[in-house]
């Protein structure tokens, strides 16, 4: 079995943990983040990640804006939102996006280790290159939105 590499994006402390805690079967390396921006800037670090699982509401910007990010700019990594209560629209996005995943209970762990493996086996594993262009993409697309002016939590967003 290969290493997989996880990173956990929530603000609160202790639900990271359990996060990894609860992926610790499919999870060699788990490094966690607390906002959407230090996510984003994660993603685009030399060593890609096999995997990300992140809550709808981060600080910064959302888990949902993040993936439609990725969405936007063909980015590929497997991506699980936590997002309960979710409506529609972030339905509609999760089912737009190809390795995408939603768990509505970030507290039953057998979702979010059924949801990170079922990811993980239908991803190959040769498209570590392709995430890392699609990540500096998104991130260069922001840095142009800002220096334009315009709101960066607009970039990518899915009407």
């Amino acid at each position: 079995m290969r290493a997989v590499r996880v990173i956990i994006a929530d603000e609160s402390p202790a639900m990271r943990r359990w996060y990894a805690a609860a992926l610790s079967r499919v999870a060699s390396e788990v490094e966690e983040c607390e906002s959407g921006w230090q996510l984003l800037h994660r993603l685009a670090e030399d060593r890609p990640y096999d995997l990300v699982v992140a809550s709808k509401w981060l600080p910064g910007l959302g888990g949902a804006q993040i993936l439609a990010m990725l969405r936007t700019a063909d980015a590929a990594v497997p991506f699980i939102l936590v997002a309960p209560f979710s409506g529609g629209s972030v339905r509609a996005l999760v089912r737009k996006v190809a390795g995408a995943a939603l768990v509505d209970d970030p507290l039953d762990a057998v979702q979010l280790a059924e949801a990170a493996q079922r990811l993980l086996s239908s991803w190959p594993a040769d498209r570590q290159v392709e995430r890392q262009r699609g990540t500096a993409r998104v991130l260069k697309a922001h840095a142009r939105a800002r220096r334009a002016g315009a709101n960066p939590r607009r970039v990518g967003r899915i009407a």
